[in-house]
């Protein structure tokens, strides 16, 4: 008995042919003709949302404004804000390799509202229970995965994906490298004498060798976004700050995960008592976090007792990430301990003062713009929670070294143009 087809549904989704994973540097993929899809939904369409219209608000079926990917790519990176910063330095030759990929990124809920409405990325989600299960049923070409904790290298381990770069998850629980070129990158967690000492590329240098890219140099970027952009210069302004005087923040806080990243308030007052003798005329903007009220108000109340709180203002601690973005924007030159504040002003090209105690400077690329106080002690680095050696490293750097540092930095900015780059400063280590 021969089966009756005349009453069988028709597929109703257009099923591109499997994937090829594919670089292509030229851009070409885009110089092909796209038929438009046959099928009532194209969900490998770039403007498909399937939950509601899209931009055009019509079916799939014979729309000539079909766009679809022709990779799909996935990055894990969570970790801390200034750590996800740097790791966009991949997306340069990301997309210079695969130009039509859309590019997930996964990351944590502060990460992702770092990274939203970032070039580049298409989707950025929340890594949380209801994304991770969302994405075990998809499929991707190529997945990146750069933290070496449990969670993340499980989630890597367990979504879909024919290439597979970075950190993974071994059968026994713990993290591995996915591929032999991540290996020297993956071996610095193991050894401190390898990262400490041995060690002396930069993080985009050392992920891109991870991924077997060749690295050129290539920065990472953070776009500001223009209402946070009018909205803090206008609270600044409000305070008597001035767009078209030049501006030094002084960023006061670093977290709380190691130890004696920057300085305390009270020297933070001194090195700009000091920087205001060197540099009259300058403006200073104050910038912290909520766990930086405390630091922001006592170094306000030190200086005006001397009537040196005269041009530097409270940028205010209340930000969220985008705003803070464009505090750091509102600067020209930031003096910064190794944290958050200092990679998204190297994202924003600005010119940096970096303070170095229990951290790896070498892992930092200032991309020619500013300079590095790096104490030079025998316990450093360390990356300590607690420091166990009386602030050895806080104390090897003076106050006068950085005001120094930070005119040096402001008198090459007078000097060049903002067209080009700052001239290669040497890193200055004190102690």
């Amino acid at each position: 008995m021969s089966r009756n087809t005349a009453n069988q549904p028709k597929a109703i989704v257009s099923r591109p042919a499997a994937p090829v994973f594919r670089a292509s540097g030229s851009g070409s993929e885009s110089d092909q003709p796209v038929a438009p899809p046959t099928s009532l939904v194209a969900p490998d369409c770039r403007l498909y949302r399937g939950d509601k219209p899209c931009q055009h608000n019509r079916v799939c079926r014979g729309c000539t404004h079909y766009q679809p990917f022709a990779q799909r790519v996935c990055v894990i990176k969570l970790g801390a804000l200034g750590d996800v910063v740097r790791t966009l330095c991949i997306l340069p030759e990301l997309r210079r390799r695969y130009p039509n990929a859309q590019v997930t990124w996964v990351s944590l809920t502060n990460g992702v509202r770092m990274l939203q409405g970032q070039p580049g990325i298409d989707r950025v989600l929340p890594f949380d229970a209801v994304n991770s299960h969302v994405l075990m049923q998809e499929r991707f070409d190529l997945l990146i995965s750069l933290d070496k904790e449990a969670e993340p290298c499980a989630l890597a381990m367990a979504i879909h994906a024919d290439v597979k770069l970075g950190v993974g998850l071994s059968p026994f629980g713990n993290p591995i490298p996915l591929n032999p070129q991540a290996e020297d990158f993956f071996a610095l967690g193991l050894s401190d004498e390898m990262k400490f000492r041995r060690n002396q590329s930069s993080y985009p240098r050392l992920v891109y060798g991870a991924l077997g890219w060749d690295y050129h140099g290539q920065r990472y970027e953070l776009e500001v976004n223009p209402q946070d952009r009018l909205a803090v210069r206008e609270r600044l302004a409000a305070a008597g700050w001035d767009e078209s005087r030049t501006t030094l923040g002084v960023n006061v806080g670093a977290g709380k995960v190691f130890a004696n990243k920057m300085w305390p308030a009270e020297r933070v007052a001194e090195t700009i008592r000091l920087i205001r003798a060197d540099q009259p005329g300058l403006q200073m903007l104050l910038l912290g976090g909520p766990d930086e009220r405390p630091a922001v108000d006592a170094i306000l109340a030190d200086l005006s007792r001397d009537g040196s709180n005269h041009d530097v203002f409270d940028a205010g601690t209340d930000h969220r990430e985008g705003a803070f973005v464009a505090v750091v924007d509102a600067c020209d030159v930031l003096f910064s301990g190794d944290t958050m504040a200092m990679h998204a002003a190297i994202a924003r090209g600005k010119s940096v003062v970096a303070f170095f105690g229990p951290t790896c400077e070498q892992e930092i690329d200032l991309f020619g713009r500013g300079e590095k106080l790096v104490a030079s002690v025998a316990c450093g680095p360390c990356y300590k929670r607690r420091c166990d050696h009386a602030n050895a490293c806080i104390d090897a750097v003076a106050p006068r070294e950085a005001a120094d540092a930070v005119s040096r930095v402001l008198d090459r900015n007078r000097e060049n143009t903002r067209t080009f780059p700052l001239p290669l400063a040497p890193t200055r280590r004190a102690g």
